[in-house]
């Protein structure tokens, strides 16, 4: 029981997540809202700007929310076990997901994704492209990779997973 109740207190307390400096978050909002205005000349600056900002702040958010500890896979076990409420990956994009399409962008357009799907590892995230394209050139927006600072990155990019989009997965609700 002891051993236990060290390890449960270990996992709550020595692998919390910690927050990027202001300096580190300035730096990501500017590199994402490069990525964003790189994806076409038809995204509007300023909706690329706020998007950086709130998705990235949010996922903060989120982490918080979530009490999320610093290893993904550990938050997914306490999930599973039920020593936490929420935490697992598509949690973490749904909820940005709900989140971001509240600000009602005119020039990007959100898709769900998932990689490994119908096997242990899988894993779902979201991915943001210009209004009227498809995720083959869009950005991964991966709020549980990290727990909580979010991952950005241009899809084809991403080396750790091989993106599909999923269209079934809750996106027709917020279109």
């Amino acid at each position: 029981m002891l051993i236990r109740l060290f390890f449960i207190s270990f996992v709550f307390l020595a692998c919390s997540v910690k927050q990027p400096s202001p300096h580190i978050l300035n730096k990501n909002v500017v590199e994402l809202q490069g990525l964003l205005l790189g994806l076409s000349p038809k995204v509007n600056r300023d909706e690329a700007l706020n998007l950086s900002k709130s998705s990235i702040n949010y996922s903060l958010e989120l982490s918080k929310k979530y009490k999320a500890i610093s290893s993904p896979w550990i938050q997914n076990a306490l999930v599973n076990i039920g020593l936490k409420e929420r935490g697992l990956c598509y949690e973490w994009s749904e909820d940005l997901l709900k989140h971001l399409v509240k600000k009602n962008y005119r020039t990007l357009a959100f898709h769900a994704i998932g990689a490994n799907i119908g096997y242990l590892n899988e894993h779902n995230a979201l991915s943001v492209s210009a209004k009227g394209e498809g995720i083959e050139n869009s950005i991964v927006l991966d709020a549980w990779r990290n727990s909580g600072n979010l991952y950005f990155k241009k899809l084809r990019e991403d080396k750790k997973y091989r993106w599909k989009e999923r269209k079934e997965v809750y996106m027709e609700s917020y279109h």
